[in-house]
């Protein structure tokens, strides 16, 4: 085949090359002074700086990528020189700083992309601030030569003309070599043999075409590797923050089921009867960056779970079935502050114990140059809530922890308690000014019920594990009514029942004491001790024994 030497294709359009890198070099220019100007505008006052941040308006995709083309054109140039063996100091220096620009700017995108998470320490943002200034700096004074090199303003130094003419080009550069390549069909080991003889020779012949080629070539993969797994894609882990569509995420915990809250078995995938279902529970703390649009809620359609090649899309149906582990998404408006929600994935049982990543597609165009991770891959570790764990046991006096279940670090205590069918509280009733005297208040429980009852009285407290989530939880007549049992034996037998008791407290006396109503039967108990279920976890706490 017949190829054309390229030498004289770059020298005759020397000048407007140069010209062009000295273009991207001041759009360039004015980029970082943009990065620098918002470091010095955040050290004076962050929080203005903050407000309706997007990293993308100060670095975006074209600013990696104009800094790449001035890479590649400062390449090619200096193969024309090392060829014709020609100054050629200026463009390694030009090459060595972009490459450098490439990294600053990396760093301040990473730095940046945390502004919407937490406060930047002051020492870091004066660092980067005088970081990017120093490169803003250094940015010009090879734009300056660069332009002295395309104008040829500098005759002594850098006359164009000059230099052209010792470029040296005359028609030895347009000549034409032919490069013969042969192999011999029937002979498959002659013929790989001779391809890469000719290969070897052409290689010599042409070293330094070749390696400039290979250079460029891998100067071009190393971006497309950066823009695939550092923006256009980014892995993260359960607990890491990051931004995804102008929202802040944090993936806090996953967990796998095949059970309700209720403890029925979930039998339907697809709107189908099954025994092969489990759902993918995802925890997330999500916040809104922008301060001034108050109605911004969560697009779900850009979340999914990946499981290998299949993707499953987000339900909304288990939304009761699962309200024990956290408060489902159903369009809640986002605040600027870290709010929990649940997000449910129906899967195939068969799959559950396959690697999964949540993916969460960010919906900002490339085309207008924004830039953030177009798809985050939070790997998931999930908990399973089918397998059971063992019983914790506590009796009165002690405190039962619930850490390893969905209640987290939760605590419930009892530090005594009384059984009767009605408890007296005084109180001061006050007819006139300084006219007060004691009255008394019967508390006693309700009339409703298809079984007769009785109170017990209880000096304790339950403490929910914030970061669990669940609505109303941290009230304890809703903890024992959602998840206890009271056991009881009287006359050698055993009972049990489901706690299901009204608020009984006083009107008017006011007391530190929980009221819940039990079997009458209590009363006479030799033994009692409270169960709860939550989930896969079973805890025991003894009253009498």
């Amino acid at each position: 085949m017949v190829l054309r030497k390229p030498y004289a294709l770059f020298i005759k359009h020397f000048r407007l090359i140069n010209l062009i890198m000295a273009l991207l070099m001041a759009i360039l220019i004015y980029r970082t002074w943009v990065i620098a100007n918002y470091f010095s505008n955040y050290i004076d006052d962050y929080v203005t700086a903050s407000n309706g941040f997007v990293v993308g308006h100060y670095i975006n995709f074209y600013s990696f990528f104009l800094v790449l083309i001035v890479i590649i054109l400062n390449v090619l140039v200096l193969s024309v020189l090392f060829v014709k063996n020609k100054p050629k100091k200026l463009y390694i220096i030009n090459i060595s700083l972009y490459v450098l620009l490439m990294v600053v700017y990396g760093i301040d995108y990473m730095v940046l992309r945390g502004v919407g998470e937490a406060i930047l320490d002051v020492r870091i943002s004066k660092a980067f601030h005088d970081i990017t200034f120093i490169a803003l700096g250094i940015q010009m004074v090879s734009l300056i030569l660069t332009l002295i090199r395309a104008t040829g303003f500098d005759i002594k130094s850098f006359n164009f003309g000059a230099d052209l003419q010792q470029l040296d080009i005359n028609t030895k550069d347009n000549e034409e070599f032919e490069v013969a390549v042969e192999f011999d069909s029937n002979k498959m080991k002659r013929g790989i043999r001779k391809v890469f003889r000719n290969f070897t020779y052409a290689y010599h012949e042409h070293k330094f075409l070749i390696n400039v080629i290979l250079i460029v070539a891998a100067i071009i993969i190393a971006f497309i590797f950066f823009m695939n797994f550092g923006i256009y894609r980014a892995d993260h882990s359960e607990g890491k923050i990051f931004q995804a569509s102008s929202l802040t995420f944090n993936v806090k915990n996953s967990f796998i089921t095949r059970t309700n809250q209720d403890g029925d078995v979930i039998t339907y995938l697809n709107g189908k009867k099954t025994k092969n279902i489990t759902v993918v529970v995802v925890k997330l703390d999500v916040k809104t960056l922008n301060k001034e649009d108050k109605d911004i809620t969560l697009n779900t359609g850009l979340i999914t779970l990946r499981i290998g090649t299949n993707s499953y899309g987000q339900t909304s149906k288990y939304n009761y079935g699962l309200s024990d582990i956290g408060t489902p998404y159903v369009g809640q408006t986002l605040s600027t502050e870290f709010t929990s929600y649940i997000l449910a994935f129906e899967i195939p049982s068969k799959l559950r114990y396959k690697s999964m990543k949540l993916k969460i597609n960010d919906n900002i165009s490339y085309v207008k140059g924004q830039m953030g991770a177009k798809s985050n891959y939070v790997q998931l570790k999930p908990k399973d809530l089918t397998e059971k764990e063992g019983e914790k046991t506590e009796q009165v006096k002690e405190t039962l922890l619930f850490s390893g279940s969905i209640l987290g670090d939760s605590e419930f205590t009892i530090n005594d308690f009384s059984i009767g069918n009605k408890f007296k509280n005084s109180y001061n009733f006050c007819s006139k000014k300084d006219h007060c005297y004691t009255s008394y208040e019967y508390i006693t429980p309700t009339a409703t019920g298809d079984y007769l009852k009785t109170l017990l009285k209880i000096d304790g407290h339950f403490d929910l594990d914030k970061s669990s989530n669940i609505e109303n939880a941290d009230d304890l007549y809703y903890f024992l009514n959602k998840y206890g049992e009271i056991h009881y034996q009287t006359n050698g037998q055993w009972y049990s029942n489901k706690i299901n008791s009204k608020k009984v407290s006083p009107i008017t006396a006011k007391d530190k004491y929980y009221y819940i109503e039990v079997n009458k039967n209590v009363e006479s108990a030799t033994e009692i001790y409270f169960t709860f279920k939550v989930r896969n976890y079973s805890y025991k706490y003894i009253l009498k024994q």
